[in-house]
């Protein structure tokens, strides 16, 4: 049975719908003055850099992940011989966040409920299997890709009425909930049912004038044979595509309905001023809303190790949309909350399950729940391919590796004993590190900014907080992120 979002509201209330047509109104001006500032910044020149001379730039390879092997069985401490002493886990490096700084619009003094236009004419698409309703636009063909092409399609989009379409995907993104990378993916969604019959070309140009009118920093280029589109990510984005512009990485996407594969690809593409504002980096993180795009079936879970215990479901739909999501370092997904409310349901559960027990009891505790609650098994086995999980994923699949517990864990730790956690990197191997209030707790540890992080290892099963695996006793840890 097909699911529909109707960008079409029917009031039966006469009174009701004055209402509902005056918030509308109110939250139209508020998207009309964000628009018509944000082009003031620079789109209304945007055809004349496009019309420019375009810049050959140097194509990157896609950053890969650490490769080292993960162990596909994981040690536990009875079959381990553990040393008796506590040792000195050599001092760690720290691994800097790759955030570009960029403007930030100014937040609305008050918010606003979107509420829903009555837009004719419309267009039906589909996105993660949910079909959606939006404001059809007036189409433009490009002759080729050449510049003077682009540009000419550009000065139509730019006359032609385009604010209604970009307000209600604006809509559709609040309504679901959508972050930044799935707003991104909704706009390329939304131009390739428009132009689903025309050239690549035709829906890169389309693509690009909605995305940096809804405000991205996003730009066109070509290679020798196609358009493509480069995107700017406050994170690091792993197996994909990149080039510098004025010190930021710009990521190659390709048309999704025909991308054309070139043995060497030089790319060309126009520069904007430096000091201009050119829009926001898309940020991989789910920080602002909880994703609302609930379709298909919940999974129902239940975890335990014999003494605590969660229950609860997720949406199959909603993990799905996570399943091939960009690919970032561990500490973003350990910093993103998709469903805020299944995060405090979980903190609720085991908060009630500790009360009473010290801190030493409590970390232990949570520490062996993570340990034995979950099935292990390496992305490669279960994937294919490496991906690290959001906190919900967990619950999702039936099992997880060694940065989707420690994320878990340090979580679980942040939460109900408000301590600081690393994320801490080995070759092939994550695990976190805890600073304690208590200073009778100790074990193998190191020093960092003056204080002691105890490691506490979630895949090492069988060991308490203070053990850390014997073969990472004497390797210097990365840490990559704390709460």
């Amino acid at each position: 049975m097909r699911k529909y979002f109707f960008l079409l509201l029917f009031i039966t209330s006469a009174a009701h719908a004055q209402d509902i047509n005056s918030d509308y109104k109110t939250f139209r001006e508020s998207l009309l003055n964000d628009y018509q500032g944000f082009r003031k910044s620079i789109l209304e020149d945007y055809a004349n850099f496009l019309d420019g001379v375009w810049k050959e730039f140097q194509v990157f390879r896609g950053v890969k992940r650490d490769d080292t092997p993960k162990p596909v069985v994981v040690p536990k401490v009875e079959e381990v011989p553990v040393s008796p002493e506590p040792i000195v886990v050599p001092e760690p490096t720290v691994k800097p966040k790759e955030e570009p700084v960029t403007s930030q619009p100014e937040e609305p003094t008050k918010p606003i409920t979107p509420i829903t236009p009555i837009i004719t004419p419309t267009l039906n698409f589909y996105f993660h299997g949910v079909e959606v309703n939006a404001a059809k636009l007036t189409t433009h063909k490009v002759s080729s890709i050449e510049s003077t092409s682009i540009s000419s399609v550009w000065r139509k989009y730019q006359k032609g009425e385009s604010k209604d379409v970009i307000n209600s995907l604006k809509l559709i993104s609040t309504s679901f909930g959508l972050n930044d990378w799935f707003t991104f993916e909704l706009i390329r969604n939304y131009a390739d049912a428009l132009l689903k019959s025309e050239s690549s070309s035709d829906r890169i140009v389309l693509q690009h004038f909605l995305l940096t009118h809804i405000g991205y920093d996003v730009r066109i280029a070509r290679t020798n044979k196609q358009l493509v589109l480069l995107i700017p990510f406050k994170q690091k984005m792993y197996e994909r595509s990149y080039l510098n512009i004025d010190g930021a990485k710009y990521y190659v996407f390709q048309d999704n309905i025909n991308p054309v594969s070139e043995s060497s690809m030089g790319i060309y593409t126009y520069e904007l001023p430096i000091n201009a504002y050119k829009g926001e980096f898309v940020d991989l993180v789910f920080a602002k809303q909880s994703l609302k795009l609930n379709k298909g079936s919940d999974k129902t879970f239940t975890l335990s190790d014999g003494r605590l215990h969660i229950t609860g479901t997720v949406n199959s739909g909603m993990m799905e949309m996570l399943r091939h999501y960009p690919q970032m370092d561990v500490p973003y997904y350990a910093e993103s909350k998709v469903l805020p409310p299944f995060h405090r349901n979980i903190i609720e559960q085991l908060r009630t399950q500790i009360t009473g027990m010290s801190q030493r009891q409590a970390a232990n505790a949570l520490l062996h729940f993570v340990q034995y609650a979950f099935d292990y098994a390496t992305d490669g086995i279960q994937h294919g391919y490496e991906k690290p999980y959001f906190i919900e994923e967990n619950f999702y699949y039936p099992k997880n590796d060694c940065e989707d517990r420690s994320v878990f864990y340090a979580f679980l730790v942040h939460n109900l004993l408000g301590l600081d956690v690393h994320l801490v990197q080995y070759p092939g191997h994550e695990c976190t590190a805890v600073c304690f209030n208590d200073s009778s707790i100790s074990g193998d540890a190191y020093i960092y900014d003056g204080k002691t992080y105890i490691i506490c290892d979630p895949t090492y099963i069988g060991a308490d907080i203070g053990m850390c695996m014997p073969n990472y006793m004497n390797i210097k840890p990365i840490v990559e992120q704390w709460y």
